[in-house]
């Protein structure tokens, strides 16, 4: 004689909590792969100049999810050892009209106290 081992039935109010639970837990991971894959702000540095003793540029671009919101960026020049030489804090206006752009172009000077070896956008944000 062969016994069947008795499981004990899972009822339909925990099937339901679990689906409800996956079901949410999928939407947080769809979201949050969406939010992390499109920044509010991206950064891309084309060139740096040292220009003289006293004097560095730094081209770059700026995109931003929304153009109409101003930005503000810390660029600094650095010397061979690392330390800080120059640094310049620079607002980028927002665009309000219909043509406007999401990316903006920049071209900026960077006083420097000694001669700079590396010139870099330290950091950027959107303001409200």
């Amino acid at each position: 004689m062969k016994l069947d081992p008795v499981l004990p039935r899972k009822p339909w109010r925990a099937r339901i909590a679990i689906l409800l639970l996956a079901i949410t837990g999928a939407g947080w991971l769809g979201w949050s792969a969406w939010f992390h894959s499109n920044p509010a702000l991206t950064i891309k540095e084309i060139a740096f100049t040292i220009t003289s003793e006293s004097s560095s540029e730094l081209r770059y671009e700026v995109t931003r999810r929304e153009p109409d919101r101003p930005i503000i960026c810390v660029l600094r020049a650095l010397d061979s050892s690392a330390a800080v030489v120059g640094e310049v804090r620079e607002t980028i206006p927002g665009e309000t009209s219909k043509a406007a752009s999401s990316t903006a172009a920049r071209r900026t000077v960077v006083a420097t106290l000694g001669k700079a070896a590396f010139v870099k956008v330290d950091r950027c944000w959107v303001t409200r």
